[in-house]
């Protein structure tokens, strides 16, 4: 939750202190459906994952302390593992701050470059 929850709170508190109000992109994941699978025909779609009855703010909260109501949200919500859970649980709590407009953006896979500007670049 420090890495994948906490930092880009912070850095989206950082945007709302600028003198003009940009857009605040987040780099999520394209995991954040807990254990819904997308096909061709019906793929996943771009809306927030449906928390149900959990609270994503709750969820956070559980993470830092002793974790007993987020086990059980990624439990019956059929996250695989916590870093997707805490990807969709910050895209939440970041999009339900209206202070700054959000945008998320998920790609499946980032990784080093094939070729271009060389063999291995990451960024």
């Amino acid at each position: 939750a420090r890495s994948n929850i906490h930092g880009p709170i912070i850095m989206k508190d950082l945007t709302k202190k600028m003198k003009f109000k940009p857009k605040y992109v987040h780099i999520s994941t394209t995991f954040v459906h807990g254990n819904l699978l997308g096909t061709t025909e019906k793929p996943l779609p771009e809306e927030l994952f449906d928390f149900g009855k959990f609270n994503p703010s709750k969820i956070h909260k559980s993470m830092m302390g002793d974790q007993e109501y987020a086990k059980q949200a990624m439990k019956e919500l059929g996250f695989f593992n916590t870093y997707s859970f805490s990807k969709s649980v910050c895209e939440h709590i970041l999009v339900g701050d209206k202070e700054v407009e959000t945008l998320v953006l998920r790609p499946s896979i980032v990784g080093p470059s094939v070729q271009q500007p060389h063999e291995g670049w990451g960024g």
